[in-house]
């Protein structure tokens, strides 16, 4: 039996939280979570995820780009990076990764909301093709 695909949703939302999980769990992944930049970190170290689901914005805004480059640069995780954020709605700007990739070391930018059948889709998307 192979083991499930692991996956680490971190953001200080805890209803994003619980919904992405009832959502990911359903998809038939073992989900982690952490609510904050620290706890996320930690877990990463510690737990090995498959993938990472990151906001953008956890405790200040766009941490969740120092996070993906701590994940790459110092723990040295080969992790799938997702973020996924309203920062495009909220300000106007839109991220592409695969413009500033030494920047933006993330496998996708996702803009909040995201329905629960595409989040499953990107997951599976993103470790069928081992983009990590």
């Amino acid at each position: 039996m192979l083991d499930k695909i692991r996956i680490l949703l971190i953001d200080d939302d805890p209803d994003f939280i619980q919904a992405n999980s009832i959502i990911l769990d359903a998809g038939g992944f073992e989900v982690l979570t952490a609510s904050s930049r620290a706890e996320g970190l930690a877990k990463v170290a510690d737990e090995g995820p498959d993938v990472v689901v990151l906001d953008l914005v956890i405790d200040k805004a766009d941490e969740g780009f120092s996070v993906a480059r701590k994940i790459r640069d110092v723990i040295k995780s080969d992790a799938a990076i997702i973020v996924l954020s309203s920062i495009e709605e909220k300000t106007g700007y839109s991220f592409k990764p695969e413009e500033h990739p030494d920047y933006f070391q993330v496998d996708r930018f996702l803009e909040k909301p995201v329905s629960p059948n595409a989040l499953v889709q990107i997951v599976n998307e993103v470790v069928m093709k081992g983009e990590w």
